[in-house]
C-alpha cells in the first residue's frame, strides 16, 4: 500500500504541475538521460537500475521514497525500482483488494506477472497498473496509479518492454 501511495501522490504532484503538454524532444532530463528513438519506438535506458531499458519516453528522475526511477512523459508517469523482497501474485492481489478494484485482470508473465484494476476515489477514477519482473537474475516492480485507461496501457506495455 505504501508503494501505491507514493505512486499516488507522484502522479498528483505531476498533474498539478501540468506534466502532460510537453513532448519529449530527446534533450537531457534532471538526471542527464535522453530518450533514444529506435526502429519507430522510444527507448529510455535506465543507467540507475543497471542498464535497463524500458519503451516509455520521458524525463528520468528518483522516484519518491526509493531508490528506483521514475520516468514523467505524456503517457503518464511511471516508478520502476529492484526489489529485494519479491512479492508473490497473490501478496499483491491482496494489496490490490484493499481498493476495491474494478475490471481486475492478472496476468502470468515469463518472468513474473502484471495485475491491473481501476477504482473510483475523492479525486475520481484511478488506473493502477502493478507488475513485477524477473530480468537478469535481479527482480524489479514497475508501477503506477494514473487517471485514465490510456495511461494504464501504456505503462503496462512499457513495463512490459523492460530488458536487459
Amino acid at each position: 500500500m505504501t508503494k501505491h501511495l507514493a505512486t499516488i501522490l507522484a502522479v498528483l504532484v505531476f498533474a498539478s504541475a501540468g506534466c502532460g503538454g510537453k513532448k519529449d524532444d530527446g534533450a537531457p532530463s534532471a538526471s542527464g538521460k535522453t530518450a533514444e528513438k529506435a526502429g519507430g519506438s522510444t527507448s529510455t535506458k535506465l543507467d540507475q537500475l543497471g542498464g535497463l531499458t524500458i519503451d516509455f519516453a520521458g524525463s528520468v528522475g528518483k522516484a519518491i521514497g526509493g531508490d528506483g526511477v521514475m520516468i514523467q512523459g505524456d503517457n503518464g508517469i511511471v516508478t520502476i525500482e529492484e526489489v529485494k523482497a519479491p512479492k508473490k501474485v497473490e501478496d499483491a492481489k491482496s494489496d490490490a483488494d484493499m481498493y476495491s478494484p474494478k475490471n481486475y485482470k492478472e496476468e502470468k508473465l515469463a518472468d513474473g506477472y502484471a495485475l491491473t484494476y481501476e477504482n473510483s476515489g475523492s479525486m475520481g477514477a484511478n488506473y493502477f497498473v502493478d507488475v513485477q519482473r524477473t530480468i537478469a537474475g535481479k527482480t524489479y516492480h514497475c508501477s503506477t496509479t494514473g487517471n485514465s485507461a490510456d495511461q494504464q496501457q501504456a505503462v503496462l506495455a512499457a513495463c512490459k518492454s523492460l530488458k536487459k
